[in-house]
């Protein structure tokens, strides 16, 4: 799922940059955290993927603008369904029924606004002094908590001290139906409206149909370890940034309680609960993201680890570095020699956010792969074990010609397995023929589009190094991300007692599952309203990614593949598959362990690969009914959104020439247009392909 941040003009670019690492420190292991502007909520379906819609501090009018009418519609529509929002400063103006804002100045803004999802007035600025574009208006204000709302939580104090600046305060918020106060400024002199009594509400969440809207007038996204105490705008010492360090811990806490009142699902933080006041937080310290760990290189026999070694010390400088363009890797000659410390740095992508790069060890393993208790989350010895194995099982004359897997370069926590061979192109030149890069962990994975994989706790997840010729008519290099997904599947559903699972291909590079229906409750909820005819729910559990890259006669292709494998519930993964079924049949099959499953998949999609490069020039042909038996689409009715006025298309296949999604126009009441055909590719959308939106082919 889903966490969209709003990035459209009138967007704070700091702000912008702190909601979207606070979000990834705190619930990016569970949550792809991404940026969406004005024409990617008008145009793109991102309703059903997201959990949480946030609207940054900014500029009120700017979003008014760009989103009054149907963009608005969309987010109303979706927040009484169930969504969640999270307006902060701008946002929270923008998300209430009307605005008062610095009246009476050069600044002044008043009016209604569309979403109203509080049903009153967001009055402000709080506090005076605002500037557009300056801190000079800046406080480090205090936040007094609902104890009633927050008492579950155990936070061990109830104020918080946190980033303020032009933001309002929430008029009479006590007396809105549907609306709890979360928290109120304390009360300090010098704020707007001194003759209302009482405390002025700073956070509130209002109920919204199925709903849920968190509107919030000062900053608990700011992340002081990231502003400069320098900046003469602070005031002079201690200033706004040194009084926001000494309770950075509490602000940290705090928002996560808020994040999970909201329904989210957090990352684990360590408890700053009896710290001293004092504490500073390092700068760039993120708590909720693993340090990246090393990486560990093994092959199936030591004398492929021998010659990889030596490739790859032809790569490096006097420091022993291979220095790339995306990232530098330092060679580690044994896991019996220290492995250097290296001080990362950071820098600043296109996008504009900060990104964290560090010197990545690879420690290489010459005569065995690393003891279990280097890599106790991945036994890599177990997988070549296992790998040998399943490749005697293969009943096929290039059984012994097998190389997918035979070298592989393991970390518990990398930066994405994708990224380190793809974005490095000079050393995934020198990589053999089915090289592997697999991991624990991954905190910034790459999906397709925009999308990121997050991977959670059991995900499989890895990438490998594929050289496909370029000159074979009859095998388009488009068919292997079909052949990666559908050899996920096969690896599964082929065994024997396997068959009935119910793991599924969404084209184009999608895996899905029908979600176990745990309760009977819950098969009554799944039937339709008008023939009770039970419709399985069909959730994703894998996806995959493939990048190219032209290499003298060949396609250097870089495969990446993520699979929810050994995930616990509630999370559907193929153990969890495997678990209900034997509770529903009385089998008893076995689950799969990341080495046994990763091991089944590279063994079935060489074998598929191999098939398609030869089998008589026939391609993809050999592999269409095993396909269509697993996939979803067979006569399913979609709209083609890139022809004016929109066309209903039923879907009958893929082209066996370049992949394109084969389809026949359908009249009012489906019936097949003869002669109308249609074919089809993927528009590009990053949220869901098939939503009635896919493009004629140019």
């Amino acid at each position: 799922m889903n966490i969209l941040v709003y990035s459209g003009d009138g967007t704070s670019r700091t702000s912008l940059i702190h909601t979207v690492n606070s979000l990834r420190s705190l619930v990016g292991q569970h949550y792809d955290v991404m940026k969406i502007d004005a024409q990617g909520l008008l145009t793109e379906p991102w309703e059903e993927s997201t959990s949480l819609l946030v609207m940054p501090g900014g500029r009120d009018l700017p979003y008014t603008r760009d989103l009054n009418g149907p963009a608005n519609d969309k987010i109303r529509k979706y927040v009484h369904s169930g969504g969640k929002f999270f307006g902060i400063c701008a946002g929270a103006y923008f998300g209430s029924d009307r605005i008062s804002f610095q009246p009476g100045t050069p600044l002044e803004v008043l009016g209604q606004r569309e979403l109203k999802f509080f049903q009153g007035e967001c009055r402000g600025t709080v506090y005076p002094g605002f500037e557009y574009e300056s801190e000079g208006g800046a406080r480090a204000v205090r936040i007094q908590f609902n104890r009633d709302i927050f008492a579950q939580d155990r936070l061990g104090f109830d104020v918080a001290t946190v980033y303020f600046n032009g933001g309002g305060y929430f008029v009479n918020a006590e007396q809105v139906p549907g609306t709890e106060i979360l928290a109120w400024y304390e009360n300090e002199s010098g704020q707007i409206d001194a003759h209302v009594t009482g405390a002025k509400a700073a956070m509130i969440a209002c109920q919204v149909g199925q709903g849920l809207a968190v509107l919030t007038g000062a900053h608990p996204e700011y992340d002081a370890t990231h502003l400069d105490p320098g900046n003469p705008e602070y005031g002079p010492q201690p200033n706004v940034v040194t009084r926001l360090l000494e309770k950075e811990s509490e602000r940290r806490i705090w928002l996560r309680s808020v994040l999970i009142k909201m329904g989210l699902k957090v990352s684990q933080l360590e408890s700053a609960i009896g710290r001293s006041s004092s504490t500073i937080i390092p700068p760039g310290a993120i708590q909720g993201v693993p340090t990246i760990s090393p990486l560990y290189l093994a092959s199936i026999e030591p004398s492929l680890t021998t010659e990889l070694t030596r490739t790859l010390s032809g790569l490096t400088n006097d420091e022993g570095q291979i220095q790339e363009q995306n990232d530098t890797f330092q060679l580690v000659s044994s896991p019996q020699h220290p492995i250097p410390i290296h001080t990362p740095t950071t820098i600043e992508t296109e996008g504009g956010d900060e990104e964290e790069k560090v010197t990545k060890n690879i420690v290489i393993c010459p005569t065995a792969p690393p003891p279990s208790t280097l890599t106790p989350e991945f036994n890599m010895s177990v997988f070549f074990q296992h790998l040998q194995l399943v490749r005697q099982r293969i009943d096929h004359p290039f059984n012994n010609n097998f190389n997918f897997g035979n070298s592989l370069m393991y970390g518990h926590v990398v930066t994405s397995t994708q990224t380190m061979l793809d974005r490095n192109f000079e050393l995934c030149q020198q990589l053999p023929d089915g090289f592997v890069c697999n991991a624990t962990i991954q905190v910034s994975g790459r999906g397709r589009g925009r999308n990121s994989w997050i991977s959670p706790p059991g995900c499989l997840q890895f990438s490998m190094v594929l050289r496909h010729p370029v000159r074979t008519t009859h095998a388009s290099a488009v068919f292997v991300q079909y052949l990666v997904a559908l050899a996920a599947v096969e690896s599964v559903c082929s065994l024997p007692g396997y068959e009935d699972l119910p793991l599924r291909l969404k084209w184009p590079n999608d895996i899905y599952a029908e979600a176990p229906l745990e309760h009977p409750s819950q098969t009554q909820a799944a039937m339709t309203k008008d023939c009770q005819q039970y419709v399985p729910r069909m959730v994703k559990i894998g996806g995959v990614l493939v990048n190219s890259n032209f290499s003298g006669s060949e396609f250097l292709l870089v495969i990446g593949c993520g699979v929810n494998a050994t995930n616990p519930n509630p999370t559907t993964s193929i153990n969890h598959l495997i678990r209900y079924h034997n509770k529903v049949t009385g089998k008893n099959l076995a689950v799969f362990s990341q080495e046994t499953l990763l091991a089944n998949i590279l063994v079935k999609f060489e074998e598929l690969h191999k098939l398609f490069l030869g089998g008589n020039g026939r391609g993809f042909a050999q592999m269409e009914d095993m396909y269509y038996k697993r996939w979803l689409h067979s006569d399913a009715i979609v709209t083609l959104t890139t022809m004016v006025p929109h066309k209903r298309v039923r879907i009958k296949g893929v082209t066996l020439d370049y992949g394109l999604l084969r389809t026949v126009a359908v009249d009012d009441q489906g019936r097949d247009i003869v002669g109308e055909e249609y074919r089809l590719q993927p528009d590009g959308n990053s949220f869901d392909m098939l939503k009635g939106l896919i493009s004629l082919k140019a």
